[in-house]
């Protein structure tokens, strides 16, 4: 038997372009955790990519009617996925 293999969860750092995403999970200390989870980033909530910067950092998300703004390495601790 092949052992089950786990789909690598891509994470709100990864994303380069806008769309619509939904949090899956965090992945952090919990300092970095709660402070993300203070800010909106929990389980099941919906968010939108409004911007990107030019270098990548910050990225710009909606949230629940809010923009928020994280620098990628906050992001990178953000597991999504893709909402249609």
């Amino acid at each position: 038997m092949k052992p089950c293999m786990r789909t690598p969860m891509k994470t709100l750092g990864e994303i380069h372009h806008g769309g619509q995403l939904e949090v899956t999970a965090i992945t952090s200390d919990c300092s970095r955790a709660g402070r993300l989870a203070a800010l909106g980033f929990l389980p099941g909530r919906r968010i939108r990519v409004v911007h990107i910067a030019p270098l990548g950092d910050p990225i710009s998300v909606e949230m629940e009617g809010q923009k928020i703004s994280v620098r990628r390495t906050e992001a990178s601790l953000i597991e999504i996925t893709e909402v249609p």
